[in-house]
This record gives C-alpha cells, structure tokens and sequence, in this order.
C-alpha cells in the first residue's frame, strides 16, 4: 500500500513547467497562438508567448512586431504607482470610454522566450480576476489582432499547497509502528 500511495497523491500534487494554449486563430495571413502557464495567480510573474505562423504555409514569422495588452477584470482599479510588470517600457492606456477598465501594452520579443519561435514578455497578474490579453501583430504591412481572456486566481495559502509533503514522515511513522505492533503481538501469540 505504501509503495502504490505516491501514485495516487503525485498526480494532483506535480505541476509541469508548460504552457497552455489560451488562443488559437486565422487573422488575415496570421494564425495567432497565445499560450501562459498553465496556473496563473495573483502577485506572480509569469510568461505570456505567442507564435505568429503564415495562414497558408503554417510555417513561423520570426521578423513580426508583437505587442501584448493586457486589460484588468471589469470594475477593478489598479493602486496607483504599483508596478504591472518588471518591464520598464510598459505602456499605460488609462481609461477607455469611461470604464474604469486599465490596460498596459507590452512588447513581446523573441529575446526573452526561451522557444525562440514564440514572442513573449514576462508579466506579474496584480489582481485576480478574468482578465482580457490581446495580441497586436505586425508584419510590413499586414497587421491583426485576437483577444482571449485569462481566469487568475488567488494565492493558495503556503501550509495547503505542502500538505501533501507534510502527511509522509507521520504516515511512515504510523506504518512503522503498526509493523512493530503487529510483530510483537505476533510472537507474543507464539510463546
């Protein structure tokens, strides 16, 4: 039992370094394909790419200007002065039509993606929340843009996420036990 119990508590319990598809679209001769990590959450930086491929050859544009705007969830307002992103280059668009909806537009570069064919820019989630990521992408002089929204959850609190790790040194504790138990109950029976 002890040796099948890993197996049932790793899976929820190992989290991948991977991305996750978030938008995948044909845009005049682009297809655009937003990917982040697969658990965003609030307060931590992470990677948004994107790959830009030709429409009709599906082969990479590597020479595309790609900028990414990130707009915060509907009826929240952003702290004044807090940093959005480590990128000192941000650009802040403000309010739109009225809503108390901020933006920041960051450029994407192929620089600072460790897969070379996406563009990506580094980005720290300041509120939790649905927010919406549009991909700008220019290339001479076509150019398109696709939007798809990114749920960010909260913080899980520290103690939650090392329970798991926590439970195995009393467990083996309590197995060892239970062996020592069961064996001097056993020889006991025999004398």
């Amino acid at each position: 039992m002890a040796a099948v119990l890993p197996f049932f508590i790793a899976p929820g319990v190992v989290q991948a370094d991977i991305g996750v598809v978030r938008l995948r679209e044909t845009r005049g001769p682009f297809v655009i394909t937003v990917f982040t990590c697969s658990e965003l959450v609030r307060g931590t930086a992470s990677d948004t790419s994107v790959m830009v491929q030709r429409s009709d050859s599906s082969e990479p544009i590597l020479e595309a200007t790609v900028n990414l705007v990130f707009t915060a969830p509907r009826g929240s307002v952003l702290e004044h002065g807090g940093p959005l992103c480590g990128l000192p280059e941000a650009t802040f668009l403000g309010e739109t039509a009225g809503l108390q909806t901020r933006q920041v537009m960051l450029p994407a570069r192929r620089d600072q993606s460790s897969n070379k064919l996406l563009y990506a820019v580094p980005f720290n989630w300041p509120l939790a929340g649905c927010w919406n990521v549009e991909a700008l992408v220019r290339q001479g002089p076509d150019s398109a843009k696709a939007a798809c929204e990114v749920a960010v959850g909260l913080p899980t609190r520290r103690l939650a996420r090392l329970w798991p790790y926590l439970a195995w040194p009393p467990l083996l504790v309590a197995l060892f036990a239970m062996n020592q138990w069961l064996r001097i109950h056993s020889l006991q029976k025999r004398i």
